[in-house]
């Protein structure tokens, strides 16, 4: 039940909060003459808010579950997209995406995962049903919003919205939730009643930080510059595979196809990783998924004179490597340094992605403009996504102290 509860709240949760704001940029931009690098810069500090708050939050989770984070954070996002609907100034618009960052970092992608590491016998099994089910995020949440905007206006769609979190990750993750621990909720109870009691916790290790001693260990910075390289990868193609097959003349229905399979394929590489290895081992998995998605980019590099079929083909294989590394680089926590801290640390390599997510759009349009074409462009990611697999494989050698 907590694994269905989990996947129902966070399709609904990544809907409303992540990708329907593409959705509102003209709207916003008709009615208040905001262009849309304000628009966009707004979004971008909220997730750069869900980056710097991921630590802390990780260290709460971590000592004391997550139902009270993730409740009062769902709500917290449902309160920001009804405040949206107030909204009528750049400046506002800002703060109100500050807040909206503070609900996603306490809702999204670690906060969860932590929960299911912390609170599921087969946790590989519990991130792999999550991120299949998860996927289809924005093919439940958009149609619905897409309606609304299109028949009752912006503020219609934004409402819509706000009931729907509410009334869903809101209400779910406080009913769900409740009586879940933590990687450290045992650890820092006794300590808490040996404390009171006036006597030595006898427990050594609680003085321990989990994530102290996963930041002095170099696989830790290995996992991040192969964590920073996915993430960076996918940013940018994300953003820049548009213009990139139009300026190869690709006609625009095609870039459109090839742009929308990514979703899917990304559920397809999880489904076919549960089918195929039910184990789930995170170090074999990545040891594949890094090259492959290597290979993916190279294709992109390669692929012109085959047509709609060669780009077809490279959607597929990109976006199931890149589907199935989102859940490597959530289970590959656990089997290199240990449960214990599973938030902050996975917390820690969020924080440490900040730059190579924000940075990426902007640096690939400078390269571009530099070049004057996209193919250095892929060669570099490609060059990347090489120096990823590497890091990777280094750093699954890495085994946990018993």
């Amino acid at each position: 039940m907590l694994i269905a509860g989990l996947s129902i709240s966070q399709v609904i949760a990544l809907g409303c909060m992540f990708h329907s704001f593409t959705l509102f940029l003209a709207p916003l931009q008709k009615e208040f003459g905001w262009t849309s690098t304000q628009m966009t810069g707004a979004f971008t500090l909220g997730l750069i808010t869900a980056d710097l708050i991921a630590i802390p939050v990780g260290q709460w989770v971590d000592r004391n579950g997550g139902h009270l984070v993730m409740s009062l954070g769902a709500t917290l996002a449902a309160v920001c997209l009804a405040a949206w609907t107030l909204i009528d100034s750049i400046v506002g618009f800002y703060v109100l995406w500050l807040f909206m960052g503070i609900a996603m970092g306490s809702t999204l992608g670690n906060t969860t995962a932590a929960i299911i590491a912390a609170n599921v016998r087969d946790y590989r099994r519990g991130l792999t049903y999550l991120s299949i089910v998860a996927g289809l995020s924005s093919t439940v949440v958009i149609p619905i919003v897409s309606y609304l905007l299109a028949n009752y206006g912006w503020r219609a769609g934004i409402t819509g919205l706000a009931v729907m979190q509410f009334f869903g990750p809101a209400c779910l993750n406080a009913y769900f939730l409740r009586g879940t621990i933590g990687s450290r909720t045992a650890e820092y109870k006794r300590k808490i009643e040996s404390r009171e009691a006036g006597r030595p916790s006898g427990f050594a290790s609680s003085n321990i930080s989990p994530l102290r001693t996963a930041l002095r260990k170099p696989a830790f910075w290995l996992l991040a510059i192969a964590a920073s390289v996915h993430w960076y990868a996918i940013t940018a193609l994300n953003v820049h595979i548009m213009p990139l097959l139009q300026a190869r003349g690709v006609g625009l229905d095609l870039s459109v196809l090839i742009f929308a399979i990514n979703g899917p394929a990304a559920v397809l590489g999880r489904i076919l990783l549960h089918v195929v290895d039910r184990s789930g081992n995170a170090r074999r998995h990545g040891r594949i998924s890094f090259p492959v998605f290597a290979i993916g980019i190279l294709m992109l590099i390669y692929v012109a004179p085959f047509g709609s079929w060669g780009l077809i083909a490279y959607a597929v294989v990109f976006g199931m490597a890149a589907g199935v590394l989102m859940i490597v680089r959530q289970t590959a926590i656990v089997e290199i340094f240990g449960l214990r801290g599973y938030g902050a640390i996975t917390g820690a390599l969020s924080t440490v992605s900040i730059i190579p997510r924000t940075c990426a759009p902007v640096t690939i349009a400078m390269m571009e403009a530099r070049f004057g074409s996209y193919e250095p462009v892929l060669w570099f990611l490609f060059a990347l996504s090489v120096i990823g697999t590497i890091a990777f494989y280094i750093a699954s050698r890495e085994r946990p102290r018993e």
